[in-house]
């Protein structure tokens, strides 16, 4: 398996969104082995150094894109307005989302010296409700089966993908996309629902999931896991290993731990991490709150899926993804000894 060693002087990757959790993230991780630069208005929260580099850039505009990534060789694409901004800024949510990610690839295109672009996509373009049968990569698009507050988003990354998949079948490039699952990981967004268990969990207070959501079945993935994920098709397109096929879905990978868990699952994971972590120390409790929501979920739904993964294994090499259990168990044991060091 061809991992990108020994090629920094070779190869530059233009990483777009890259000052964010997953950018900065596969950013730090590839300039280990190649050159990195990260595109984005907002600065990188992390340390800038020979081989890896920083350019401001605002994806609605076609030029500064142009300039940008002229001479990179590959693009990973993740600029993306989140929940809940783009629920109160739907104009810059297109802006940046669909006219950016058109930006992006065309610059792709239209330069000779990229050899393609990988998406950073989502498991929400499958939806959330009704979810049966085996979850593969050929699924399908459900955005109306998400709750109201993720519909923007879910709509945003399959046009996203609708666009990157359009690319792939007209330029002669291989422009890929790598749907992950929800990424755990030191560093991730405060206001993800791990985070906030964790956090109020180790301050000793009760872990607060929804009634109406707590048996949604969730998709996870270790950051570790997305960073190999990338590092690995990034290599495979630099090195002209990928074939050019007729249907785009032969370039679109999922990437996430094989089994479903629900948001009460997620918050017992975390009460037993805290417990085992802090030595029965802190011991916080569980409490369902009624928001008064009719219920979206079942306890039975997570049994009406399975997830095939078999792409990512024989694709790219990822035999053994990290579960849960140990990510959220690593990262309690991190805070707690950020906390007390």
């Amino acid at each position: 398996m061809s991992g990108g060693t020994n090629m920094s002087n070779k190869y530059r990757i233009g990483i777009v969104g890259g000052s964010g959790f997953i950018g900065s993230s596969l950013a730090l991780h590839l300039s280990r082995n190649f050159k990195v630069r990260i595109v984005d208005l907002k600065r990188p929260p992390i340390k800038l150094y020979e081989n890896l580099e920083y350019t401001p850039c605002d994806v609605r505009r076609y030029k500064e894109v142009e300039m940008a990534l002229a001479d990179v060789d590959l693009v990973i694409h993740a600029a993306i307005i989140q929940i809940p901004l783009i629920n109160e800024q739907k104009r810059l949510g297109y802006e940046v989302n669909i006219l950016g990610i058109q930006n992006v690839c065309k610059a792709v295109d239209e330069n000779s010296r990229p050899k393609g672009l990988i998406l950073t996509g989502s498991w929400h373009t499958i939806g959330e409700k009704e979810l049966k049968g085996v979850i593969d990569e050929e699924f399908g698009f459900r955005p109306d089966k998400v709750e109201d507050r993720a519909r923007l988003y879910a709509l945003s990354k399959i046009a996203q993908e609708s666009i990157v998949r359009f690319y792939d079948e007209m330029s002669d490039k291989v422009f890929g996309i790598i749907r992950m699952g929800t990424v755990l990981g030191e560093g991730m967004p405060e206001k993800t629902a791990a985070n906030i268990f964790i956090d109020r969990g180790l301050r000793g207070e009760t872990i607060t999931p929804y009634k109406h959501s707590m048996y949604r079945p969730m998709l996870y993935v270790d950051i570790e896991d997305i960073k190999m994920a990338f590092e690995r098709f990034a290599s495979k397109i630099l090195n002209s290993e990928i074939r050019k096929e007729k249907n785009s879905l032969a370039n679109i990978i999922n990437v996430y731990y094989p089994e479903p868990i629900t948001i009460l699952e997620l918050a017992e994971i975390v009460q037993n991490a805290i417990i085992k972590h802090t030595k029965g120390s802190v011991s916080p409790k569980i409490e369902i709150v009624d928001a008064r929501h009719p219920p979206l979920f079942n306890e039975n739904d997570k049994k009406q899926i399975r997830v095939d993964i078999s792409k990512a294994i024989s694709f790219l090499d990822l035999n053994e993804l990290k579960n849960p259990k140990v990510t959220i168990s690593n990262m309690v044991k991190k805070k707690i000894e950020h906390t007390y060091s």
